[in-house]
């Protein structure tokens, strides 16, 4: 295969072809350990796909984590999944403070263990 004047490739039969938006490249062992670290992140195919170590189309992406044994699973931002509504006030609250949802939520726990009673008095449960 050859390049001609135009930037075209030419196989022996004289047809063009384009070059693929990826070059083929081994998936090495730290392309591997990359891809089961991002996919454990919770990243969609198509974002691990674009990292510069993985740098593969999503197709591709979907298919070595399938023969490597990994699964893609929804991502819920942390240990819990906060329903529609409070995630969006958390967010909101936030924003509002320069903070992350997880940072803001951090400074209500911190804040919330450090007064005796608060917690009794937030949750009012009786217990």
């Amino acid at each position: 295969m050859t390049v001609d004047t135009n930037g075209k490739y030419t196989d022996s039969g004289g047809m063009k072809t384009q070059p693929t938006l990826y070059p083929k490249t081994r998936w090495t062992s730290e392309r591997i350990a990359r891809l089961g670290f991002l996919i454990g992140q919770g990243w969609d195919a198509k974002k691990v796909a674009s990292d510069p170590v993985i740098a593969s189309s999503a197709n591709n992406v979907h298919r070595q984590a399938q023969r490597f044994g990994l699964a893609f699973r929804e991502r819920t931002g942390g240990p819990f999944h906060l329903p529609g509504e409070a995630a969006a006030l958390y967010d909101t609250a936030a924003a509002r403070r320069g903070l992350t949802r997880e940072g803001l939520i951090k400074v209500l726990l911190v804040t919330a263990a450090a007064d005796d009673g608060l917690i009794d008095n937030i949750l009012d449960d009786g217990l």
